[in-house]
C-alpha cells in the first residue's frame, strides 16, 4: 500500500462551528436577559396601574374635600357680609340719631 502524499486539506468547519456555538451562546444570554427584563417590566406595569388607580381615588377624594371647603368658605363669607351690613346699618342709625 502506498500512501498518497498530497497536500493536506485543512478543515475550516471546526472554526465555523466554534464561532456558531459562541454566537448561539451569546444569543441565549441576550434572550435570558430580555426575558427577565420583560418579566420585571410586567410587574412594574402592574404596580403602575395599581398606583394610577390609587391616584384617581385620591384625586376624587381631594376634589370632594375642596368642593366642601369652598361651600363652607362661601357660607362663612356670606354670613360675614350679612353681619357687616348689619353693623353698617347700626352705625348709620346711631349717627342719624
Amino acid at each position: 500500500m502506498q500512501e498518497k502524499k498530497g497536500p493536506t486539506k485543512i478543515v475550516k468547519g471546526g472554526f465555523r462551528a466554534s464561532l456558531a456555538l459562541i454566537f448561539s451562546i451569546i444569543a441565549l444570554i441576550f434572550s435570558i436577559i430580555s426575558y427577565t427584563r420583560d418579566r420585571n417590566r410586567a410587574e412594574l406595569n402592574a404596580e403602575i396601574k395599581e398606583l394610577w388607580k390609587k391616584m384617581e381615588i385620591l384625586k376624587q377624594e381631594t376634589s370632594e374635600r375642596v368642593k366642601k371647603m369652598r361651600q363652607e368658605t362661601a357660607a362663612a363669607l356670606e354670613k360675614f357680609g350679612i353681619d357687616m351690613k348689619k353693623d353698617e346699618q347700626k352705625t348709620e342709625d346711631s349717627k342719624s340719631q
